[in-house]
Protein backbone atom coordinates (compact mmCIF):
# COMPACT_ATOMS: atom_id res chain seq x y z
CA UNK A 1 0.00 0.00 0.00
CA UNK A 2 1.10 3.78 -1.07
CA UNK A 3 2.50 5.16 2.48
CA UNK A 4 0.47 8.64 2.63
CA UNK A 5 1.50 11.88 4.53
CA UNK A 6 -0.70 14.67 5.88
CA UNK A 7 1.16 18.43 5.10
CA UNK A 8 -0.54 20.59 7.11
CA UNK A 9 0.79 24.24 5.93
CA UNK A 10 -0.56 26.46 3.80
CA UNK A 11 -1.74 24.81 0.11
CA UNK A 12 0.71 27.28 -1.90
CA UNK A 13 3.35 26.23 0.32
CA UNK A 14 3.25 22.14 -0.42
CA UNK A 15 4.71 21.47 -3.63
CA UNK A 16 8.42 21.46 -2.13
CA UNK A 17 7.42 19.48 0.62
CA UNK A 18 5.81 16.85 -1.75
CA UNK A 19 9.41 16.52 -3.23
CA UNK A 20 10.72 16.07 -0.12
CA UNK A 21 8.33 13.26 1.00
CA UNK A 22 8.54 11.48 -2.46
CA UNK A 23 12.51 11.16 -1.83
CA UNK A 24 10.92 9.47 1.97
CA UNK A 25 9.08 6.95 0.12
CA UNK A 26 5.78 8.83 0.24
CA UNK A 27 3.32 8.26 -2.70
CA UNK A 28 0.24 10.22 -1.12
CA UNK A 29 -0.63 13.45 0.01
CA UNK A 30 -3.56 14.82 1.88
CA UNK A 31 -3.45 18.48 2.91
CA UNK A 32 -4.96 20.45 5.40
CA UNK A 33 -3.97 23.61 6.65
CA UNK A 34 -3.66 23.92 10.40
CA UNK A 35 -3.00 27.36 10.55
CA UNK A 36 -5.35 30.43 8.67
CA UNK A 37 -3.72 34.08 8.89
CA UNK A 38 -5.95 36.85 8.56
CA UNK A 39 -4.54 40.30 8.30
CA UNK A 40 -5.67 43.21 10.79
CA UNK A 41 -5.94 46.21 9.37
CA UNK A 42 -2.73 48.94 10.43
CA UNK A 43 -3.74 51.93 12.46
CA UNK A 44 -2.25 55.22 11.60
CA UNK A 45 0.02 54.71 14.80
CA UNK A 46 1.38 51.68 13.82
CA UNK A 47 1.97 53.12 10.05
CA UNK A 48 3.99 56.12 12.21
CA UNK A 49 6.34 53.11 14.20
CA UNK A 50 6.59 51.45 10.86
CA UNK A 51 8.12 54.90 9.44
CA UNK A 52 9.78 55.37 12.38
CA UNK A 53 11.83 52.25 12.99
CA UNK A 54 15.44 51.95 11.17
CA UNK A 55 14.68 48.07 11.09
CA UNK A 56 12.10 46.13 10.50
CA UNK A 57 12.12 42.21 11.50
CA UNK A 58 10.04 39.86 9.57
CA UNK A 59 10.22 36.25 11.12
CA UNK A 60 7.38 35.10 8.88
CA UNK A 61 6.51 35.88 5.58
CA UNK A 62 2.59 36.80 6.92
CA UNK A 63 2.52 40.31 7.30
CA UNK A 64 5.29 41.07 4.96
CA UNK A 65 2.85 42.96 2.67
CA UNK A 66 0.55 44.80 4.65
CA UNK A 67 3.95 45.80 6.51
CA UNK A 68 6.10 46.96 3.57
CA UNK A 69 2.62 48.44 1.91
CA UNK A 70 2.69 51.02 4.90
CA UNK A 71 6.47 52.68 4.73
CA UNK A 72 6.38 56.01 2.82
CA UNK A 73 7.80 55.97 -0.59
CA UNK A 74 11.74 56.80 -0.58
CA UNK A 75 12.32 55.14 2.82
CA UNK A 76 14.04 52.28 2.60
CA UNK A 77 14.51 50.76 6.35
CA UNK A 78 16.91 47.91 6.61
CA UNK A 79 15.44 44.18 6.53
CA UNK A 80 15.59 41.77 8.43
CA UNK A 81 14.50 38.35 7.96
CA UNK A 82 14.12 34.47 9.03
CA UNK A 83 13.99 32.19 6.23
CA UNK A 84 15.22 32.78 2.55
CA UNK A 85 11.44 32.48 1.60
CA UNK A 86 10.48 35.22 3.36
CA UNK A 87 13.44 36.84 2.51
CA UNK A 88 12.09 36.74 -1.19
CA UNK A 89 8.44 37.94 -0.33
CA UNK A 90 10.03 40.95 1.34
CA UNK A 91 12.42 41.77 -2.43
CA UNK A 92 9.06 40.89 -4.17
CA UNK A 93 7.57 43.87 -2.64
CA UNK A 94 10.59 46.02 -3.76
CA UNK A 95 12.99 46.31 -0.65
CA UNK A 96 16.22 44.82 -0.17
CA UNK A 97 17.32 42.15 2.73
CA UNK A 98 20.28 43.44 4.97
CA UNK A 99 20.50 40.65 7.02
CA UNK A 100 18.93 36.69 6.89
CA UNK A 101 19.37 34.91 10.06
CA UNK A 102 21.72 31.44 9.66
CA UNK A 103 19.32 29.21 11.05
CA UNK A 104 15.42 29.34 11.31
CA UNK A 105 14.86 30.13 14.77
CA UNK A 106 13.97 33.09 16.61
CA UNK A 107 17.09 32.10 18.85
CA UNK A 108 19.40 32.18 16.40
CA UNK A 109 18.40 35.07 14.22
CA UNK A 110 18.23 37.46 17.59
CA UNK A 111 21.96 35.82 18.16
CA UNK A 112 23.36 36.68 15.05
CA UNK A 113 21.75 40.16 14.08
CA UNK A 114 22.75 41.34 17.23
CA UNK A 115 26.18 40.00 17.28
CA UNK A 116 26.46 41.86 13.67
CA UNK A 117 24.72 45.31 14.55
CA UNK A 118 26.02 45.52 18.02
CA UNK A 119 24.88 49.19 18.12
CA UNK A 120 21.35 50.32 19.76
CA UNK A 121 18.90 50.91 16.95
CA UNK A 122 14.81 50.99 16.69
CA UNK A 123 13.31 48.15 15.50
CA UNK A 124 9.58 47.36 14.27
CA UNK A 125 8.47 43.41 14.57
CA UNK A 126 5.48 42.32 13.46
CA UNK A 127 3.76 39.51 14.61
CA UNK A 128 0.63 37.21 15.19
CA UNK A 129 -1.27 36.67 18.64
CA UNK A 130 0.32 33.62 19.12
CA UNK A 131 4.00 34.61 19.01
CA UNK A 132 6.06 35.38 22.42
CA UNK A 133 8.19 38.84 23.47
CA UNK A 134 11.35 36.85 23.04
CA UNK A 135 12.67 39.56 20.33
CA UNK A 136 11.01 42.47 22.83
CA UNK A 137 12.68 41.32 25.77
CA UNK A 138 16.22 39.97 24.48
CA UNK A 139 16.98 43.20 22.27
CA UNK A 140 14.74 45.50 24.48
CA UNK A 141 17.45 46.88 26.65
CA UNK A 142 19.66 48.40 24.01
CA UNK A 143 17.61 49.03 21.25
CA UNK A 144 13.94 50.87 21.20
CA UNK A 145 11.63 47.26 20.06
CA UNK A 146 8.24 47.24 19.11
CA UNK A 147 6.29 44.47 18.52
CA UNK A 148 2.76 44.58 17.19
CA UNK A 149 0.38 41.85 16.49
CA UNK A 150 -0.77 42.33 13.05
CA UNK A 151 -2.15 38.86 11.58
CA UNK A 152 -4.16 36.40 13.65
CA UNK A 153 -3.25 32.65 13.07
CA UNK A 154 -6.35 30.79 13.29
CA UNK A 155 -7.37 27.00 13.60
CA UNK A 156 -11.13 27.43 11.77
CA UNK A 157 -13.95 24.73 12.70
CA UNK A 158 -14.10 23.31 9.21
CA UNK A 159 -10.36 22.32 9.53
CA UNK A 160 -11.13 20.68 12.51
CA UNK A 161 -13.58 18.65 11.08
CA UNK A 162 -11.62 17.76 7.94
CA UNK A 163 -8.55 16.27 9.77
CA UNK A 164 -10.84 14.44 11.74
CA UNK A 165 -12.75 12.73 9.18
CA UNK A 166 -8.85 12.10 7.64
CA UNK A 167 -7.72 10.80 10.83
CA UNK A 168 -10.76 8.26 11.24
CA UNK A 169 -10.35 7.04 7.80
CA UNK A 170 -6.93 5.66 8.85
CA UNK A 171 -5.33 5.85 5.71
CA UNK A 172 -2.21 7.88 6.84
CA UNK A 173 1.00 6.79 7.56
CA UNK A 174 2.65 10.47 9.03
CA UNK A 175 2.02 14.08 9.22
CA UNK A 176 4.62 16.92 8.72
CA UNK A 177 4.71 20.20 10.93
CA UNK A 178 6.44 23.44 10.45
CA UNK A 179 5.29 25.20 13.79
CA UNK A 180 4.75 24.17 17.45
CA UNK A 181 1.45 26.05 17.01
CA UNK A 182 0.10 23.28 13.82
CA UNK A 183 1.46 20.45 16.04
CA UNK A 184 -0.72 21.36 19.59
CA UNK A 185 -3.69 22.32 16.88
CA UNK A 186 -3.44 18.83 15.66
CA UNK A 187 -2.81 17.13 18.95
CA UNK A 188 -6.22 18.61 20.25
CA UNK A 189 -7.82 16.85 17.08
CA UNK A 190 -5.55 13.96 17.34
CA UNK A 191 -6.19 12.86 21.16
CA UNK A 192 -9.99 12.49 20.39
CA UNK A 193 -9.04 9.66 17.77
CA UNK A 194 -7.96 5.97 17.80
CA UNK A 195 -5.03 6.62 15.74
CA UNK A 196 -1.75 5.73 17.05
CA UNK A 197 0.85 4.66 14.65
CA UNK A 198 1.57 7.77 12.84
CA UNK A 199 4.92 8.92 12.44
CA UNK A 200 5.02 12.95 12.68
CA UNK A 201 7.79 15.12 11.21
CA UNK A 202 9.39 18.23 12.23
CA UNK A 203 10.38 20.99 10.20
CA UNK A 204 12.92 22.27 12.66
CA UNK A 205 14.13 21.41 16.22
CA UNK A 206 11.29 24.19 18.10
CA UNK A 207 8.90 22.14 16.29
CA UNK A 208 10.68 19.08 17.18
CA UNK A 209 10.54 19.88 21.18
CA UNK A 210 6.85 20.67 21.27
CA UNK A 211 6.10 17.05 19.65
CA UNK A 212 8.50 15.41 21.95
CA UNK A 213 7.26 17.55 25.09
CA UNK A 214 3.94 16.19 23.97
CA UNK A 215 5.27 12.76 24.77
CA UNK A 216 5.51 11.78 21.48
CA UNK A 217 8.72 11.38 19.31
CA UNK A 218 9.30 13.58 16.26
CA UNK A 219 11.60 12.93 13.50
CA UNK A 220 13.41 15.83 11.65
CA UNK A 221 13.19 15.95 7.91
CA UNK A 222 16.02 16.22 6.25
CA UNK A 223 16.52 18.95 3.61
CA UNK A 224 16.51 17.12 -0.24
CA UNK A 225 18.68 19.74 -2.24
CA UNK A 226 18.04 17.83 -5.75
CA UNK A 227 14.59 17.44 -7.37
CA UNK A 228 13.09 14.04 -7.27
CA UNK A 229 11.65 12.61 -10.32
CA UNK A 230 7.86 11.16 -10.60
CA UNK A 231 4.03 12.55 -10.44
CA UNK A 232 2.63 11.99 -6.37
CA UNK A 233 -1.02 11.03 -5.92
CA UNK A 234 -2.08 14.22 -4.41
CA UNK A 235 -5.50 13.84 -2.67
CA UNK A 236 -8.37 15.59 0.30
Amino acid sequence: MTKAVLLTRPLAMNAEDQVRFLAEGYGRFYEIPLCEIKQLPVSEATKSKINGAEWLFFTSQAPVKSVLGVVEKGRRPSIAVIGKKTGAMVQACGFEVAFISPQETKKQFVSAWQERFPSGTSIFYPKSQLADDYIEERLGIENEVTGSVLYQNVFPDERKAELAKLLNLGELSAVYFASPSAWHRFLSVHEKTDEQSLIFYAIGKTTEKAINDSGYKARLLRKQESKTAGNPEKTW
